[in-house]
């Protein structure tokens, strides 16, 4: 039987180091858990904390003097994987991100063999300094209206359009292959559905959604792409749950939502999905649901404290930030924080930094636990892309793709990649795509 030291780990942490000792990859425990990447990265940072290991193969010994397991495997080390052995502190590639000096300090927790470092590691340890010096140096938060500097190397890149434009679209990254779902154009709400391949930049149709509808967002879980809720033609918004399978070119019909619900926020944690906020036919509400893909069943979740629509959702390191939205008479600037993991005294919902204006409508997604805002309605004339990193208390402005007010457009990332598409400008609905190339990541080699 385990000891007594598994009393720090959660159920969740214990489960995950069990097959850590089996050698699996991040990417496997990943599929295995319904989970992301991400959040192994963050599940494995707090384990390798509470247990003091500074390495997989110390991670699963400690895994079998415990009783957890009774044996541990050979362990795979890969570039994803090796969390004590490399730096892998993602910073922005470009002086026009400019991102809180804080963020610059990552946290290297090296096992050293020997106690020295080879004539290679020292020159890439230089250069880091000095890439973090120069990066610090351009910080411009955002409350100086700095202009972002220019360089020559670009960061927004045009991509081919989305086929049909559309506004209110759910948009999604599934097998990194973006797909574009529903949403809306001068000819009426559409149940298109098309997939964007970042390698061949192309785009191709897929079978139509079964039900036409707008103010959606879509969830990749066991290997699906759930779409629940959203307007329909009537202009009311439904109850229904279509899920889209990848692999066959199909639609089914899931479990419908508690309520009929669009404009909602909605996010993925831990291979569930939850869904924050929205309008119900009468009024928009600060209902929170949450769906169990195992049990396949809704279940409320204790409300928001602020009642809005068109918010975004987004979870950082554990936690799921919802940002922004339209309390039926104006942009809230409103940045609330669920805990799905609290079971302390108190409130689930914390307070986050709001957000310098108001604004609804917006793209919202993270990338490498920095949240990043595109577009949007605003409650003034500030067409600045912002981005925060959570742990810091300052929103900061990225470089902008369009220099027109953009909203209810669709955000995802792929790898370094932020891609933002469709939604609508003054000029009309858009069919528009841009990437970012928002990282890059410096690696350290490791001398045992």
């Amino acid at each position: 039987m385990p000891n007594t030291d598994t009393n720090e780990l959660s159920e969740r942490e214990q489960e995950i180091l069990k097959l850590i000792a089996t050698g699996v990859s991040n990417k496997e425990i990943a599929n295995k858990l319904f989970i992301s990447s991400n959040t192994v990265k963050v599940h494995l940072r707090n384990i390798f904390a509470k247990i003091g290991a500074t390495s997989r193969t110390e991670a699963a010994m400690y895994a079998v003097r415990i009783g957890l397991v009774e044996t541990a495997s050979p362990i795979i080390l890969s570039d994803e994987d090796v969390l004590q052995s490399s730096i892998n502190q993602q910073l922005p590639f470009d002086s026009s991100t400019t991102l809180p000096t804080n963020s610059l300090n990552p946290r290297i927790n090296i096992k050293r063999s020997v106690l020295y470092v080879s004539i290679f590691g020292f020159i890439i340890i230089l250069f880091s300094i000095y890439a973090i010096v120069y990066l610090r140096q351009n910080n411009n938060p955002i409350d100086t209206l700095v202009s972002p500097t220019s360089t020559p190397r670009v960061q927004w890149f045009e991509l081919p359009g989305l086929p049909i434009p559309r506004q209110g679209l759910a948009v999604i990254n599934y097998d990194n292959q973006i797909y574009a779902i529903g949403g809306e154009n001068a000819q009426g709400i559409s149940n298109v559905v098309e997939r964007f391949n970042p390698q061949a930049n192309t785009w191709i149709d897929l079978a139509p959604k079964p039900t036409m509808v707008t103010e959606i967002n879509a969830a990749a879980i066991g290997g699906l792409i759930y779409v629940p809720g959203g307007k329909l033609v009537s202009g009311l918004p439904t109850d229904i749950t279509e899920i889209y399978d990848p692999q066959s070119n199909e639609w089914s019909t899931g479990i419908s939502l508690p309520k009929p619900l669009s404009a909602y926020a909605l996010t993925v944690f831990e291979g569930r999905i939850y869904i924050f906020g929205g309008w119900d036919g009468k009024q928009v509400v600060n209902d929170a649901y949450v769906f169990d893909y195992h049990n396949n069943t809704w279940t409320n979740l204790p409300p928001m404290p602020t009642a809005r629509s068109f918010a975004g959702a987004v979870v950082v390191g554990g936690k799921i930030y919802v940002i922004g939205g339209w309390d039926g008479q104006e942009g809230l600037t409103t940045n609330e924080v669920y805990q799905p993991d609290f079971s302390g005294q108190g409130s689930q919902w914390l307070q986050a930094p709001p957000l310098p204006s108001g604004r609804y409508g917006m793209g919202v997604t993270n990338l490498a636990n920095i949240i990043f805002i595109i577009g949007g309605t605003k409650s003034d004339n500030n067409l600045t892309t912002i981005a925060l990193i959570p742990e810091e208390t300052d929103w900061v402005k990225i470089e902008n793709p369009l220099q027109i007010g953009w909203s209810f457009l669709g955000a995802t990332t792929v790898g370094t990649r932020l891609y933002v598409l469709g939604g609508k400008t003054e000029e009309g609905f858009s069919n528009q795509m841009w990437s970012y190339q928002a990282i890059f990541t410096i690696s350290l080699p490791i001398v045992r």
